[in-house]
């Protein structure tokens, strides 16, 4: 098994996987020629009860979910082994509607509207928090105070 193949596999949720996200860091371009490309990603795990992690993937992924930066990818991660998990590419937001959500969201913030963050983004913030706080970067005040923040 490769470095890279180990990063791709992940338990069942029968064996203890638990679900979780993958923030998506950095990733190779798509050159869109085929349906199938081999992509590299630099990603941060996260689960409940998993300290995040970061992680390297390197494997085929459909031209139609190609994940963007920042992109939040649902997956099945061993709460023992966060190095071990699977991404869960059947639940992942098209490409086209995500970057349409996306460019919808820029062009209400440019008109002064309002825009509610999406439940994934204040999940991933209230988890960044979380781990400052628990590594001692910031006091449960300052921790508490910037929670509020992200929640309005």
């Amino acid at each position: 098994m490769s470095f890279f193949d180990k990063r791709r596999t992940a338990p069942t949720p029968t064996t203890g996987g638990v679900a979780g996200q993958a923030e998506v860091v950095t990733v190779s371009v798509n050159h869109g020629d085929t349906v199938n490309q081999i992509c590299e990603m630099h990603l941060v795990i996260s689960a409940p009860g998993v300290t995040p992690i970061a992680v390297e993937f390197s494997g085929p992924v459909k031209r139609k979910v190609w994940p963007a930066p920042g992109a939040i990818l649902p997956i099945l991660v061993d709460p023992g082994d966060p190095a071990s998990y699977r991404i869960l590419w059947d639940q992942v937001t098209p490409a086209k509607e995500a970057a349409r959500t996306k460019a919808e969201r820029v062009a209400a913030l440019r008109r002064g509207e309002p825009v509610d963050a999406p439940p994934d983004d204040v999940i991933s913030r209230l988890e960044r928090l979380a781990a400052l706080r628990d590594s001692g970067a910031i006091t449960e005040a300052e921790f508490l105070a910037l929670k509020a923040e992200v929640l309005g």
